[in-house]
């Protein structure tokens, strides 16, 4: 499979031999040489299946969509195409060479400050991930979040097709069975990121993510007919302290949504094989207080929960664990997942909240390995006397206003509300 998406690159580079190349402006404010940190972490490549889940998850007429839809551009090594804190008016796929994804950290908290110079990093800059052939970057640019987390760089002279944002976004609207495969497409792909970063940051102090009420992006983003769907296809269940909801290297059954408590994610590095650790967990099945991992997240109320069981067989990594008494909307998964292929309308919005999902959870954890920029985050309480850098928009806004109220409509529809 990756040698048939070689050949396509290799087609298409030489049936368009005059590739764009970057402007460079004169006052430097697009091509800036980044000095590179020095640091203990082991800044190894996002282990690259983008090639495969395209060609897996995508059609033969959606490819050749993107491809014809697209222009190619020569990329300059050193040359910077995505600023962090900046817009993204294009999604980009690496045709040829390599660039990396950098973070630089809030200048102006000293807790970045200090831990900048424990690691003798005093330019703050941060590399965490390369992107190479078939690679795809620039998500924001069509997910409704207003900028980019990272810096992306031209490491060597490289060529990309540029997708304008303009044209994805009315081939979305336009074709819901494309967009359904898109998106699902793109939630992967943001999935394996967020693991490769969890993977190679989780040993650090104080990884811990911020919680995101995931109520507003939700249900601002479904419609009316998908939550009936959600009311007379769930149920409405409740857990005690202690009970794991879903287990690291077992199958997923069902999706949660958060309605009442709080649940602890533990990210569980697995040395063994996933059957002896099956077998190891069902001998110590009393022990539900020992859950190996590292704690990097907390949920709340609103929160989705085993949404990633939609997207692909791959079992967990993490334990979800129920840090009180728990009240939760359960949606089975394999009814769900029937439900989203025979109707691609639901489809695409589904899988594009969960793209949305992934995406918000994606920045907040690089949020935290910068040591928190005043950035905001879908979901997160505004305060009254700070300033962001990524003011979300109207539009935004309004879907927002919108979920909450859905929200709250699904909720005296399941008599938790009066």
């Amino acid at each position: 499979m990756f040698r048939k998406i070689q050949l396509l690159l290799e087609h298409l580079l030489k049936k368009n031999a005059e590739v764009l190349p970057i402007k460079q402006q004169n006052d430097d404010t697009f091509i800036q040489s980044i000095k590179q940190p020095n640091s203990n972490v082991n800044f190894a490549k996002i282990p690259n299946n983008n090639n495969e889940i395209l060609l897996k998850e995508l059609s033969n007429s959606d490819i050749n969509w993107i491809f014809a839809n697209g222009y190619q551009q020569q990329i300059i090594s050193g040359s910077v195409l995505i600023r962090q804190q900046s817009q993204v008016d294009s999604l980009y796929i690496v045709m040829k060479g390599t660039f990396s994804a950098s973070i630089k950290r809030n200048q102006h908290s000293t807790l970045a400050s200090v831990f900048a110079a424990l690691e003798d990093n005093d330019d703050l800059q941060q590399e965490i991930a390369h992107f190479s052939t078939s690679e795809v970057f620039g998500e924001t640019s069509f997910l409704n979040i207003s900028t980019s987390a990272i810096t992306v760089k031209a490491l060597e002279n490289s060529v990309v097709l540029t997708l304008p944002r303009q044209k994805l976004l009315t081939k979305l609207q336009e074709d819901l069975d494309f967009a359904s495969r898109f998106y699902r497409v793109i939630a992967i792909i943001l999935w394996e990121r967020f693991e490769y970063l969890v993977k190679q940051f989780v040993h650090r102090q104080n990884l811990q993510i911020r919680s995101l009420q995931d109520i507003p992006l939700i249900f601002g983003e479904l419609s009316d007919s998908d939550v009936e769907w959600m009311i007379e296809y769930s149920q409405i269940e409740e857990f005690t302290q202690g009970t794991v909801l879903i287990q690291a290297g077992r199958s997923v059954e069902n999706l949660y949504l958060l309605l009442q408590g709080s649940v602890s994610v533990f990210f569980k590095e697995s040395k063994t094989n996933a059957l002896s650790s099956v077998f190891a967990s069902l001998e110590n099945k009393d022990q539900t207080d020992e859950l190996p991992g590292y704690e990097i997240a907390q949920l709340i109320r609103g929160e989705l929960i085993g949404e990633m069981a939609l997207l692909d067989g791959r079992l967990p990594a993490y334990n979800f664990k129920a840090l009180e008494d728990l009240r939760v909307l359960v949606i089975p998964r394999q009814l769900l997942s029937i439900k989203l292929l025979q109707n691609p309308s639901m489809g695409n919005r589904f899988y594009r909240v969960i793209a949305m999902l992934l995406l918000a959870r994606l920045q907040a954890l690089i949020s935290r390995l910068i040591y928190d920029t005043s950035s905001y985050q879908i979901g997160q309480t505004l305060l009254q006397d700070l300033g962001y850098e990524n003011e979300i928009n109207l539009e935004t806004m309004d879907k927002i206003s919108l979920g909450g109220a859905r929200f709250d409509w699904m909720l005296r529809r399941l008599r938790i509300l009066s």
